[in-house]
């Protein structure tokens, strides 16, 4: 099952819930949420980078891939992304 189908099942079976039941998916759905940590909120502060900047300025927001979901993420990507429109 793909990321597409995946999603309007569950938004079938949300449509299709109780009151009752909605507010116990809601909860877990917030419990799932990461908390934002203090890094992430001054990662939000940072002034956006200027057109004509060079690859070198980005290295210092640039980070490494310490995760080893690589080929999900790229998988997500390829069955969620639209056509480019130009």
């Amino acid at each position: 099952m793909n990321y597409l189908d995946l999603h309007q099942k569950i938004e079938q079976q949300i449509s299709e819930l109780p009151p009752e039941q909605l507010a116990l998916v809601s909860d877990f759905l917030d419990s799932l949420q990461p908390k934002i940590t203090v890094n992430e909120r001054q990662l939000r502060r940072i002034s956006p980078i200027k057109r004509g900047k060079k690859a070198g300025d980005l290295l210092r927001y640039a980070g490494t891939w310490h995760g080893n979901d690589l080929e999900d993420c790229l998988r997500l990507v390829e069955e969620t992304r639209s056509q480019a429109q130009f």
